[in-house]
């Protein structure tokens, strides 16, 4: 199981569904923390599946960028469900219909973030996992992706 800091779930657990309140937080850290919050959710994602490999929903294998899409879902999710798929108490292919609007029974246990964000430059950035590279973006004029 991946070892992902309890640092990053307790930001997520707090600050969810509130992007404005995890904008706030990110807005609020060194670079350096902005850099560990990134590397943390992707390797949280990444310990959900390997991306080329798809997912299998309804019959179709998703593509990778769908599968990326779910994984990094599911780690926005929280602790708790991402959790239960590394452990393989649930399935990706079972967290689906939630991802997706579906009703689903894990609808109960997702919370969608809100889309309210207070910089413009971060509009379209609406999840946790690319406000935290918008933000690194306004405040620091670089691309996050290259310092992961």
């Amino acid at each position: 199981m991946a070892e992902v800091p309890e640092w990053f779930w307790e930001v997520l657990d707090t600050t969810r569904p509130s992007l404005l309140a995890l904008e706030r937080w990110l807005g609020d850290q060194p670079g350096t923390v902005l850099v560990e919050f990134a590397r943390a959710y992707l390797e949280a994602a990444e310990a959900l599946a390997d991306y080329a490999q798809g997912v299998v929903v309804d019959g179709f294998v998703w593509s990778e960028d769908s599968t990326e899409d779910l994984c990094l879902w599911v780690v926005g999710q929280g602790r708790d469900l991402w959790h239960a798929v590394v452990a393989g108490e649930l399935t990706l292919a079972e967290t689906a219909g939630a991802y997706l609007g579906r009703p689903s029974p894990l609808s109960g246990a997702v919370t969608p973030w809100d889309q309210a964000v207070a910089h413009p430059g971060h509009r379209g950035s609406q999840s946790p996992d690319a406000l935290v590279h918008a933000v690194h973006r306004t405040r620091f004029a670089a691309d996050l992706h290259g310092l992961l």
